[in-house]
């Protein structure tokens, strides 16, 4: 009778089915409701995804105690900021003045080659976008102004650093503590799952930031040469847009070039046109070099989407979140790829296996399904192979 009773006190499928469904709805609706206040919560993930393999180095290899470990990276990372807004962020905000008076005429440049709303992205509200935070960096606002956004930012960055500190201390703790929630049965495919589509956002977070120091520095230096006004401010503003897939690197091109062609003062007696030639001839072959040398020894294969995927997801995510869905609009198609891949799998009775992901080095990093999959294999990838 008891067992009976015991028996009889679970949940129907159905009633696991509806307590999940309205868990979900309700997690949305407090998702959405303090969406003002996740950005830097979503940012120190994106940071613990990039610093954790540094602290499981120092920690492993090391020999360095976890939390000493985070203290370094923090004031390793402290020391660079503090002696780069000694040494750039000065000349950056009053190159950044210059760019701004002369945005009007980018903006009508800017729409009048891509239209208002190039793959369903307004350039007014990106625009806007930047003048908001512009303003900010380059002191064109109001103190009572300037005060908020102190503030505001103060909390945001308090946040950041907080929520990172914990995420990167308690890293192993957290995955174990999801992998006991797992349910055993789907345990060794839904790690792997997740490991595959941990990997891939590492890697291709790890090739924008190169890709972004990259062009920074590289257009930053041609366009000081070519004496644009702004010129440090527009390579970095070029290598930012390196985050944008596609449409950033046009709309560096377009940025770059627009600024040459209003320029007031040309030097060495060129005309608009050949000015504005020469800085479009420098980010070409710019270009050129990144897609033939760059991007294949950076990037790699860890994102293996099809080019008219990447134009799609691009666009989803321009329009459904803004400048932060473009950056995120790749790595989330590829995350979406590999679900809907395993549950394909799952729903056909079809054996689940994972390809494995290039790294920046050229080597492999194996997603293995059964045994220990915390652990890593990365292998050279043997010459003359390709995943697929």
């Amino acid at each position: 009778m008891d067992s009976y009773e015991r028996a009889d006190s679970r949940f129907s499928a159905r009633a696991k089915l509806t307590v999940l469904i309205v868990a979900a709805a309700l997690i949305a609706i407090f998702l959405l409701q303090i969406r003002s206040i996740l950005s830097p919560f979503l940012w120190a993930l994106v940071a613990a995804y990039l610093l954790s393999p540094t602290v499981n180095y120092l920690n492993i290899r090391g020999g360095l105690p976890r939390l000493w470990a985070v203290i370094l990276i923090y004031l390793s990372v402290g020391i660079l900021l503090v002696t780069t807004s000694r040494y750039l962020y000065p000349r950056a905000v009053e190159q950044g003045n210059i760019f701004l008076e002369d945005l009007p005429h980018l903006v009508a440049s800017l729409q009048k080659v891509f239209g208002p709303r190039p793959l369903g992205i307004d350039i007014d509200t990106l625009v806007r976008q930047l003048l908001s935070t512009a303003g900010v960096l380059t002191g064109n606002s109001s103190p009572g102004h300037l005060l908020v956004n102190a503030l505001e930012t103060f909390v945001k960055l308090f946040l950041f650093l907080v929520t990172t500190f914990y995420l990167l201390v308690d890293g192993p703790r957290l995955r174990a503590a999801a992998r006991r929630v797992i349910p055993p049965t789907h345990r060794d495919e839904l790690l792997a799952l997740a490991q595959l589509i941990n990997v891939t956002w590492q890697q291709y977070i790890r090739g924008e930031l190169v890709l972004f120091v990259i062009m920074a520095t590289a257009t930053s230096i041609g366009l000081t040469i070519l004496q644009v006004p702004g010129a440090i401010f527009i390579g970095l503003a070029s290598g930012a847009l390196e985050l944008l897939p596609l449409v950033g690197p046009i709309t560096a091109g377009a940025l770059a070039v627009s600024v040459a062609y209003f320029n007031q003062s040309i030097p060495w007696g060129w005309n608009q046109v050949a000015y504005a030639g020469a800085v479009a001839l420098m980010y070409f072959v710019l270009r050129q070099a990144e897609d033939y040398f760059v991007v294949p020894h950076v990037l790699g294969r860890a994102v293996r989407l099809h080019p008219l995927v990447i134009i799609f997801a691009v666009a989803t995510g321009g329009v459904a979140a803004g400048l932060f869905g473009l950056v995120i609009a790749v790595p989330v198609a590829a995350s979406l790829k590999e679900i809907g891949a395993y549950l394909y799998a799952k729903l056909l009775d079809l054996p689940v296996e994972f390809q494995p992901v290039r790294t920046l080095g050229g080597g492999v990093i194996e997603i293995p399904i059964r045994g220990k999959v915390s652990h890593t294999s990365e292998t050279p990838a043997p010459e003359g192979t390709h995943s697929s």
